[in-house]
């Protein structure tokens, strides 16, 4: 999964007692719907979970490193590699923000 997407999709809270499985349900400032497919409601209702949703949730931010093959400096270190890679930053659209970095 993309990180965005991972970022986007609605999330879900289950305690065991009680068996209940809440999810989100709300629209978020800039205007997006957040809210669990029918499908996965569909799915955990089959498997006998209560279901209730809620206009709220948590918010993350989200930083995925790829990093590639070492780079060897031709010089003596404490550690004698170098990653090099890519980070790819993603902000939660719920608190409306964006990703910075310096």
């Amino acid at each position: 999964m993309k990180p965005l997407a991972a970022v986007r999709n609605a999330r879900v809270y289950h305690k065991l007692i009680p068996n209940v499985v809440s999810y989100e349900n709300w629209t978020v400032i800039d205007g997006e719907h957040i809210e669990l497919s029918d499908e996965y409601k569909q799915f955990l209702k089959e498997r006998g979970h209560e279901l209730q949703s809620k206009a709220g949730g948590a918010i993350c931010q989200l930083i995925v490193q790829n990093l590639e093959n070492s780079v060897d400096l031709g010089r003596k270190m404490i550690k004698n590699e170098v990653f090099r890679g890519i980070l790819t930053a993603v902000s939660d659209p719920r608190k409306d923000g964006k990703p910075a970095a310096i």
